[in-house]
């Protein structure tokens, strides 16, 4: 989930979009009709599903190593419903070397059956016609999700994934790896000042100009794990449309400029800062200058709330931390972007190798088999049915006896409050909008650039 490799990709996809024009199955793309997809679909269900043909699927994931043993876990749950499904299971590291190994093999048609993208990742595979459309298998009468499942299933996750080809399409499927940022601050020190969690971008300044005369310290700080994570929601609060629904990249207005002015303003007063400023932090996260209290407020994604749990026996300030959702610059407008990943099936697989990779991906959505991962991951749940579960019930009701259950549970409970988290429309350029901007906040944060010059600039480079 970290920042895609960035260049290239465009160039080595294009050159695949001929050695990726075949389904697998000896039939160019394109020519099977309607009625002869569906009709291989249903023979591929009966081969694997009735007749328990036996299939080899591979499957890649870009996952951290203390989590992957909880999906792992899960394949191993899958093999032994499905004994005729074999699992090639494997890490391939971070999700930017995961993204780079594939678009290599997508050229020698050599991709694994399944694997997790980035969204940003969607749109240059999809016009390869490296991936194939997951509709047909999620509304499938037999293999599908039934409507009470999908209706329990948020909608903006199954949203995002139609938009990211043609209407009517759903080339990718929500991962059980979805987080949303939240923010985390040192309830101790709030408490004593009398103060709830600030809703909006006004309290938080006016709250860390009290901090900065009090402690000497910025009061607030945002990470950039994700370079451009401040630029996209404080931009979008404030107005901007970033990227269109149309595709149409649209940073260069007021409403951007407003928005970095009023975070710039405040790194020039010393009461905002980034992770890179603060001396136990430096990077891209504040959590290691929060614990020291060289900050008492950032916003940082949920998913990484354990990292800002103080442990006085690691030489950390001891005091109380509080969650809660991320500010808005216009509380009659809340915005709250998800991340994460989805699902991609792709194209080199035989029919019978999609259905069985499918069954993977649903056998992996399921409530039930996604509470170990959910409770030890911090990750936020796909659909309302988990929170039904009753060992992940028990989670969310975590209390103090168990510190790291306890703050993980307030970060899911805080990412979950709201009803307005909504997606970033993706296009081929997304990943250099990502980039480019995630560039600007830092060269004008941190390096005192000048926004009424790099913005413009940065518009002109993404035409």
């Amino acid at each position: 989930m970290k920042r895609l490799v960035k260049t290239g990709v465009a160039l080595i996809l294009a050159g695949a979009m001929v050695a990726c024009s075949n389904n697998g199955n000896g039939n160019v793309n394109g020519a099977n009709s309607e009625q002869e997809q569906t009709s291989n679909l249903e023979k591929a269900i009966q081969a694997v599903v009735t007749d328990k043909k036996e299939v080899s699927i591979s499957f890649w994931t870009g996952t951290g190593a203390n989590n992957f043993p909880f999906l792992e876990s899960m394949v191993k749950d899958f093999q032994t419903k499905y004994p005729n499904i074999k699992v090639d299971f494997s890490n391939q590291g971070r999700i930017d070397e995961l993204t780079k190994k594939l678009t290599q093999n997508i050229v020698s048609k050599s991709t694994p059956t399944l694997s997790n993208l980035d969204p940003s990742s969607f749109p240059e595979y999809i016009n390869s016609d490296a991936i194939v459309d997951l509709l047909p298998y999620y509304t499938n009468s037999s293999i599908g999700f039934t409507n009470e499942e999908q209706e329990n299933f948020y909608p903006n996750y199954i949203n995002e994934a139609k938009s990211f080809g043609p209407e009517g399409t759903m080339y990718g499927f929500p991962t059980n790896k979805k987080t949303t940022d939240v923010l985390v601050y040192n309830k101790t020190f709030f408490d004593k000042k009398g103060w709830k969690a600030p809703q909006t971008w006004d309290e938080v300044a006016e709250y860390s100009k009290i901090i900065k005369e009090e402690t000497g310290k910025p009061g607030f700080s945002f990470d950039n794990s994700y370079g451009d994570a401040a630029f996209k929601l404080m931009s979008q609060q404030w107005g901007s449309p970033y990227i269109a629904a149309d595709g149409t990249i649209d940073i260069n207005n007021e409403a951007t400029k407003e928005a970095m002015k009023f975070y710039k303003e405040n790194m020039d007063k010393g009461t905002f800062t980034m992770p890179a400023l603060m001396p136990s932090a430096g990077g891209k996260n504040s959590g290691d200058g929060f614990v020291m209290e060289e900050t008492y407020m950032f916003v940082g994604a949920a998913a990484g709330v354990t990292f800002a749990i103080p442990n006085p026996a690691s030489g950390h300030k001891d005091f109380e931390i509080g969650v809660a959702p991320v500010p808005q610059q216009d509380l009659t407008k809340p915005i709250a972007l998800s991340k994460g990943e989805d699902y991609a099936i792709f194209s080199n697989a035989t029919d019978e190798e999609r259905v069985a990779a499918w069954l993977l991906i649903k056998f992996m959505s399921t409530p039930e088999e996604n509470t170990d991962w959910l409770v030890n991951t911090g990750n936020l749940p796909i659909s309302k049915a988990m929170l039904d579960v009753p060992a992940y019930k028990q989670f969310l009701d975590s209390d103090k006896t168990n510190p790291k259950s306890y703050y993980m549970a307030a970060a899911v409970n805080a990412a979950i409050s709201n009803d307005y988290m909504t997606y970033n429309k993706v296009t081929v350029k997304s990943s250099s909008v990502s980039l480019e901007t995630g560039n600007l906040w830092e060269a004008t944060m941190i390096g005192g650039g000048d926004i009424e010059a790099l913005l413009p600039q940065t518009a002109e480079k993404l035409k």
